[in-house]
């Protein structure tokens, strides 16, 4: 499952990325929503977490402490790394953005290096 999930992650980068860099005033239309998308996806973990979390709280003082250990596990299943969750968030957001900023930056670069007729050289 773990494999099938991590292509269909490299299937959606590569995905992003070759839209980006083919169409790029495509991308820049579907920016916002991809931006959109991963920010409601945010949202809704950091809920969950806070959920699990306020959760935990108002059951601890009636929990047995014989079970205490493994309700602990339980909730560390349940419940996402938000150093992690923030990490994806910021990575999605810069991906996104690198996408959008990058194909125009190299092609205005590849007209200057042919203006300068440093292009016919390659």
């Amino acid at each position: 499952m773990q494999t099938f999930i991590f292509g269909l992650l490299l299937a959606c980068v590569s995905g992003v990325t070759v839209v980006a860099f083919k169409h790029p005033h495509g991308y820049s239309r579907l920016f916002p929503y991809l931006l959109t998308v991963s920010t409601i996806l945010f949202i809704g973990l950091t809920v969950w977490h806070f959920a699990i979390e306020v959760t935990w709280t108002n059951l601890l003082k009636y929990m047995l402490k014989e079970t205490l250990s493994e309700a602990e596990n339980v909730k560390q299943q349940l419940r996402p790394s938000y150093a992690w969750v923030v990490f994806w968030y910021v990575g999605v957001v810069v991906f996104l953005w690198i996408n959008l900023k990058l194909p125009p930056f190299l092609q205005v670069a590849d007209e200057h290096d042919t203006e300068m007729g440093e292009g016919k050289s390659r």
